[in-house]
């Protein structure tokens, strides 16, 4: 394991070693020598010395602020990172490290004050009118580490070692990959059709945003990924009508997986729709380009009005990695045909009065009622009405057919209760009298 800053220790005899790196071997591999002393203020000088003799100078970073150090980082690590990345450490550099760390000598920035920032962080970007989330810490943490690292690698140090407390994240359950599946069958979107993809085929944002009608072979029904989407900052930015940002696709390294995957068949008419030759897949209303945190604002969206705000591209990605991702359901739903509702004639009681519950806000607001005229309308009680939009009330079966005619009769949610599976064939069987 890596020792942490200097590479400093007390030996048996009551002395300190001190070890450094003088230089690297044709593979890379550091070499070392040691200086002995009896304090480490002793073997300190001593290393300094050494270090004087291999540089013919004083070390390279005397004198030197985190700010400089930064600067030369970005600069050697700029052609090895990806532009997305170099864009979110120059971010978190500028907004929040420099104006705590600018003038901080680079030995006084160590693991230890990284750990010391990371809890105040939050709180001095408020003070600042900012806001700073989980991912924008994660930001902070990996840049200043890098610089230290690069800090240390300048005068022979080991790397400084570093815990990441990333954030994890559980597999869909089969009733969230149900739900999924059912909702994308009757509610055609790009959001939709990329957690499909994410969730069958474990592409990540990026690539959703870059992927074009013409990677995809609905023949071999086989997606080739060789792209992948960024939003960075625009050079141009300031000029006359620039935008802050823009959107760039980049060919991935073949390294970083350049691959084919295979989707489902009962896919190829909803990808389909979402064809336009010379157009990525996955665009906006204007059939424009996108990047992965609008992507990612989209499903967070459609997701809240469904009901389902936990599920996330990495839930989504996560469970096809287990393996988890059961291609039968989604037959089974674009196929017309419900997992546990195998026969045309059944009308499945819990499950319709559930999905009212689940789809009832929606449907008011897009008739553009308030809570108070839906419930009078409807003949209940406001308080009744709203448990049952918030789903702590289900329906019973005399409210859902109330519920069920006021909504199916009016003609801006008909073609909508009709595509959530609200008024099936069955349940249509089950209510006529006669043949007209």
């Amino acid at each position: 394991m890596a020792r942490k800053g200097e590479n400093i220790y007390k030996r048996s005899d009551g002395r300190y070693e001190a070890r450094y790196i003088t230089c690297r071997d044709d593979s890379g591999k550091a070499v070392y020598k040691s200086v002995y002393g009896r304090s480490k203020a002793e073997v300190r000088e001593k290393v300094e010395n050494a270090r004087r003799e291999i540089y013919g100078e004083a070390s390279p970073l005397k004198g030197k602020t985190f700010k400089q150090v930064a600067e030369e980082y970005l600069e050697d690590a700029k052609s090895t990172i990806a532009s997305t990345t170099y864009d979110r450490y120059l971010d978190a550099l500028e907004r929040d490290i420099y104006p705590e760390y600018a003038d901080t000598p680079m030995s006084d920035v160590t693991s230890a004050e990284i750990k010391r920032f990371l809890k105040v962080a939050t709180e001095s970007a408020s003070r600042r009118g900012r806001s700073l989330t989980k991912s924008g810490l994660m930001v902070i943490k990996a840049v200043m580490s890098n610089v230290i690292n690069y800090a240390n690698a300048a005068v022979g140090f080991e790397k400084a070692e570093i815990n990441w407390d990333r954030t994890s994240y559980e597999e869909l359950t089969a009733q969230e990959i149900e739900m999924l599946c059912f909702k994308a069958k009757h509610n055609h979107c790009p959001e939709l059709l990329a957690a499909l993809l994410s969730l069958f085929c474990g592409m990540r944002t990026g690539e959703l945003c870059a992927l074009k009608s013409e990677d995809v072979d609905s023949l071999r029904n086989e997606i080739y990924i060789h792209e992948t989407a960024h939003r960075v900052r625009n050079p141009k930015r300031g000029e006359d009508g620039e935008n802050r940002t823009i959107i760039i696709v980049e060919e991935i390294p073949r390294k970083k997986q350049i691959r084919r995957v295979s989707y489902p068949s009962v896919l190829n008419d909803y990808i389909d729709e979402f064809r336009m030759p010379g157009k990525p897949l996955i665009r906006n209303s204007s059939n424009e380009q996108t990047d992965p945190r609008t992507l990612e604002n989209w499903l967070k969206r459609i997701m809240s009005v469904f009901r389902m705000k936990e599920i996330v591209f990495e839930r989504l990605r996560k469970t096809y990695m287990k393996g988890k991702a059961d291609e039968q359901v989604l037959n089974y739903f674009f196929l017309g045909i419900r997992p546990d509702s195998p026969y045309a004639n059944r009308v499945d009681v819990k499950w319709l009065t559930e999905e009212l519950s689940r789809d009832l806000t929606s449907l008011r607001l897009l008739i553009g009622l308030s809570l108070e005229e839906a419930a009078d309308i409807l003949g209940v009680s406001v308080g009744m009405y709203r448990q049952l939009e918030n789903g702590s009330r289900i329906a019973t079966w005399d409210q859902y057919m109330s519920i069920l005619f006021f909504y199916h009769y009016n003609m801006r949610t008909t073609e909508i209760v009709s595509n959530l599976g609200l008024y099936p064939d069955s349940l249509k069987e089950k209510i006529r009298i006669g043949e007209v």
